[in-house]
């Protein structure tokens, strides 16, 4: 990480950084940047004045060092920013002091709920949750930096203002684990809800400003939109979690009550309502289970499909309704001191005489009391199917692949040359790709003009959008990968695996003599490459030595 030196107003690098001081603030105009700071003019900028006000602040309180995010970031490299992204939580958490300098609190009188300082700006800002939270010391500055009061002084007022416990402001039974309070003691729902109603500058960070509450990470890749940053958010939360109160969200503007559903929340505000919502742990759940619901024991693993949710839960059909059912989650309300409430969720049975479900009501939640007659079965609840066809089109406007390679460079080989359409944004982390796949502007043309999506003419396609040529330079050996999108009707995201790239004018006609398949949002594929030009796709991996992969994570609209 970068730090500034206070005296100097330099940036110096550190792998293990020494004490320092972190700043929390609002941007505004003429913020200094990493590639003003050194830079003769960056004292004119409006921005400079806070920076020097913090160097103060710090040189007071007998630091030499701070980080402040407009400066100490290299916005300018995709690999410098996702990694400030991945570790800012961290950042702040390992900061011996952060100052939150509120340069729209003119008077720093008695704080309250109706003061200046209840009603700044920088209580409304996504990332200011987690730069809340995550230090252990922590003040707050008006816009002449004068202190105002301590996390700790003003932790009444701090969760009445942000709905965050006074317990996680104050670090009450935390002991050696900093965070224990927001870890373990609060659930996925409540840490939700503390998100609730905040604005970032960029819909995406809506999603990664919450990385770090979660003890989570994943590639950031601005402008697949905040909905699908959200969904990935959900899906890294539950690969480390049983807490089942993700799924207790709801969704007022959901449309008609029984309009089907997903199982995944769209935005942090739909768990506006799940501040109370508590995980049920693991132990208590199945003796519980095994008391009041029978001996059949709801498996507490659940995993998300490219069409949904596989999970297993207890359900209970509605009265009169032989298709419509609640499904009871391992999570509760308290309703009062020692009362709890079970929650539960509406579902519709989406395929006849099958296991497959749809979330109807979103939105409400239920408030469960007595737990007879559920049954626990092994059910998935799935996006909901297109009235007519069981196989809806592709009329995305873009879509993204996360390109992760595996195996390859230890094999000898390397990506010696790399293709991409004007229609197709190329990000490189590390050894890994990041394709951002935009409609060609003709058929999104076309798409606006047509009543419905039949009328697209097959005959317009965006061809192949990229290529990367892998070489080993001892053997000899070659392949290359080709990915892209076609926009048509019943088309999507695909990947092929040739000795040569395909002709861009020939995707239909071409002859691929290896491999090639077709992908589906949200799914992870394999694709992999033996020794001597086999290949396979969508095939789980061997242990073999001869075999070469590159796996393709999929996220997109279909």
């Amino acid at each position: 990480m970068h730090l500034l030196h206070i005296t100097s107003k330099k940036l110096e690098e550190f792998v293990n950084p020494p004490e320092y001081a972190i700043l929390s603030h609002r941007w505004r105009e003429e913020e200094v940047l990493f590639s003003d700071i050194h830079r003769e003019h960056a004292k004119g900028m409006k921005g400079y004045a806070k920076i020097e006000g913090c160097c103060e602040q710090a040189r007071r309180d007998g630091y030499h060092y701070v980080w402040i995010d407009t400066c100490c970031i290299d916005k300018n490299s995709s690999a410098a920013l996702a990694e400030a992204i991945n570790s800012m939580f961290t950042w702040y958490e390992d900061a011996q002091v952060c100052y939150v300098y509120l340069d729209d609190v003119t008077d720093n009188g008695d704080p309250e709920t109706e003061s200046a300082f209840a009603k700044s700006e920088w209580f409304t800002r996504g990332w200011t949750l987690q730069e809340l939270i995550a230090p252990t010391s922590l003040f707050f500055f008006d816009s002449r930096w004068r202190e105002i009061g301590s996390k700790n002084s003003l932790a009444v007022l701090l969760s009445s203002i942000t709905r965050v416990h006074a317990d996680v402001l104050t670090r009450v039974n935390a002991g050696s684990d900093k965070l224990m309070a927001t870890r373990a003691t609060f659930s996925v729902a409540t840490r939700m809800s503390w998100a609730v109603g905040r604005k970032t500058t960029r819909p995406e960070d809506r999603a990664y400003s919450l990385m770090g509450i979660f003890k989570v990470h994943m590639p950031v890749i601005y402008g697949e939109g905040e909905k699908k940053a959200f969904f990935r958010l959900q899906l890294e939360i539950m690969r480390t979690s049983h807490d089942q109160s993700i799924f207790a969200w709801s969704n007022p503007v959901a449309g008609g009550h029984k309009s089907g559903i997903g199982p995944f929340a769209l935005y942090p505000d739909c768990f506006a309502k799940s501040g109370d919502v508590e995980d049920v742990p693991s132990d208590q759940w199945v003796r519980y289970s095994q008391k009041f619901i029978g001996l059949n024991i709801p498996r507490l693993d659940f995993a998300a499909t490219n069409d949904g949710l596989d999970i297993n839960l207890p359900l209970r059909p509605l009265v009169h309704e032989t298709d419509e059912f609640i499904a009871l989650l391992s999570c509760r309300r308290r309703v009062s001191d020692g009362e709890y409430h079970f929650v539960g969720i509406r579902l519709r049975r989406s395929v006849a005489n099958a296991e497959r479900y749809e979330r109807i009501d979103a939105h409400t939640l239920e408030d469960i009391v007595d737990t007879q007659g559920f049954k626990v079965k092994q059910i998935h609840i799935s996006y909901p199917l297109l009235s007519g066809t069981s196989q809806g089109s592709f009329l995305s406007t873009s879509t993204s692949l996360f390109i992760q390679n595996i195996g390859v460079e230890e094999h000898g080989f390397s990506v010696i040359n790399t293709e991409t359409a004007p229609s197709c944004g190329l990000q490189m982390h590390d050894s890994n790709f990041v394709l951002q796949m935009r409609r060609p502007y003709l058929l999104q043309t076309l798409t606006q003009d047509c009543k419905c999506s039949h009328h697209l003419p097959r005959s317009v396609d965006s061809s192949w959008l990229a290529s990367f040529t892998y070489h080993n330079s001892t053997t000899k050996e070659q392949f290359v990968v080709t990915v892209g999108v076609s926009w048509v009707p019943d088309g999507g995201p695909w990947l092929r695996i040739t000795s040569e790239k395909p002709a861009s004018d020939q995707v239909s006609q071409a002859k691929i003599d290896w491999t090639s398949y077709w992908l589906k949002a949200g799914k992870k594929v394999t694709a992999s490459v033996k020794n001597g030009g086999h290949a396979s796709a969508g095939k789980k991996r061997s242990i073999m030595f001869d075999r070469y992969s590159v796996n393709i994570t999929v996220y997109g609209d279909l």
